[in-house]
């Protein structure tokens, strides 16, 4: 998808959210009451903490992330493919920080597109994508990862879930790529030919293309 159809296809997203009426559910408990994380290089200095992945977030459930430049990113997941090329920095998508094991809530009708465990360090591991037709001109795509491996079991290509329905949990770090349990939820306007998989960071120099085809969750949660 280029500039222009990717742009045409935000607006017709934007459009959908400006009239949408039911409610999303909220896709983690006690989300509403979640205090802000950033992880940039601002928000970890804040938080006392170094470049690697921090590891005293505690119980509370905290939330942010959407479009932060991110050093976290160190792993072969991200690095750049050639000498002359950048790494994948930028976060386009919303972290939900919560324990392991905290249950994961559809926010709104849709069906399994695809899953599998994207099992390498800082990665996804066990992730889900749904499938959501709004309107017969509008289909987007959630997808949830950093999941339990279990989160992955009974489930099809095709299987509905309604809004509140419960379609995962979250998983600890020897099953969620090494990361502190926390939920990554991104939107996605155009998945291509993805199957269980799907950028979540992106190099700055496609930061503005990449805010088209994943713009901010928290419209469509009801953050």
């Amino acid at each position: 998808m280029d500039m222009a159809a990717a742009t045409a296809r935000f607006k017709l997203y934007q459009d959908w959210l400006a009239v949408r009426t039911d409610k999303a559910a909220p896709v983690i408990d006690g989300m509403a009451y979640a205090r802000p994380l950033r992880l940039d290089a601002v928000g970890m200095a804040s938080e006392g903490w170094s470049a690697d992945m921090p590891l005293d977030i505690g119980d509370a459930i905290r939330i942010g992330g959407y479009d932060e430049d991110r050093a976290l990113y160190d792993s072969e997941v991200f690095a750049a493919q050639s000498p002359d090329d950048e790494p994948r920095t930028v976060h386009l998508a919303l972290d939900i920080w919560a324990p392991a094991g905290t249950k994961v809530h559809a926010p709104l009708h849709g069906r399994i597109h695809s899953f599998q465990d994207n099992d390498n360090l800082k990665d996804y591991g066990p992730t889900i994508i749904l499938e959501h037709m709004v309107t017969p001109d509008l289909v987007f795509w959630t997808l949830y990862g950093h999941l339990s491996r279990d989160s992955l079991e009974d489930l099809y290509v095709g299987k509905d879930f309604v809004a509140g329905d419960v379609i995962a949990s979250l998983g600890a770090p020897h099953e969620n790529g090494g990361w502190t349990p926390h939920l990554h939820v991104q939107v996605i306007l155009d998945i291509g030919d993805k199957i269980g998989d799907f950028p979540g960071v992106f190099r700055r120099r496609d930061r503005d293309y990449g805010r088209l085809l994943c713009p901010d969750p928290r419209p469509l949660l009801g953050i």
